[in-house]
């Protein structure tokens, strides 16, 4: 075939394929995804399995306008220790607490008890309220509009814990045990000290008459030991 013939031919072939459009992707683009229902990060969920936490994913939730929710929420029933109750708050605190038990509770209660803490025991984590007063949003209006702060507790960023129990049953109360003179109060103080080194925010009976019975942990950006 002559070199114009072809040329000719190859020009025509070329035209056809620009008429035709560009040949269809291989991929296909739909909706974006929703939103993960835990922890984007992986690593802290293999660090909970890695701790022997009993947890659950939970379905994100929260309402904007307050400010309150949780967008990657698990339920801890166990951080190695039972809970007293299962609860619901963000992997990175779930983590935390295993640490501290397995760091400061139970090496706290080997050395003082001869044995381990079995149970947890907390008036909860995830609460959409304010910060100090405990009022609630429903009935202080939104932060926006009092100018205050919310808890790290509406964001599932803290733990109340008012106690402990033994493996053999024994009962130790934030509340009963603090200010006394035995080994169950040089145990919360043990423990409390302990939970700054861990904790960002520690607030303790020592600290202000709001936290006579429990011990208010978390993980939140500001830092204060309440010991």
């Amino acid at each position: 075939m002559p070199y114009r013939a072809l040329a000719v031919l190859c020009l025509l072939l070329a035209l056809s394929a620009c008429a035709r459009g560009p040949a269809p992707s291989a991929f296909v683009f739909g909706p974006p995804a929703q939103p993960p229902l835990v922890d984007p990060d992986a690593a802290c969920l293999r660090d909970l399995a890695a701790l022997q936490v009993a947890y659950q994913p939970v379905q994100a939730f929260g309402d904007p306008e307050q400010g309150c929710g949780i967008a990657n929420p698990v339920s801890v029933s166990a951080s190695g220790a039972q809970f007293n109750r299962p609860s619901v708050m963000t992997c990175s605190l779930a983590r935390t607490v295993a640490q501290f038990e397995q760091q400061i509770i139970q090496q706290a209660a080997l050395a003082r008890f001869g044995q381990p803490v079995r149970k947890i025991l907390h008036a909860g984590t995830y609460d959409c309220r304010m910060r100090r007063n405990g009022t609630t949003l429903a009935a202080a209006g939104s932060t926006a509009s009092k100018g205050g702060r919310l808890s790290e507790h509406a964001k599932g960023q803290a733990i109340d814990i008012v106690g402990f129990e033994l493996a053999d049953g024994t009962p130790i109360s934030v509340k009963k045990d603090w200010r006394g003179a035995g080994t169950k109060s040089a145990f919360l103080h043990e423990v409390a000290r302990g939970s700054c080194s861990t904790f960002n925010v520690v607030l303790t009976p020592n600290h202000d008459r709001l936290h006579q019975d429990h011990l208010h942990l978390d993980i939140g950006p500001h830092t204060l030991c309440g010991y």
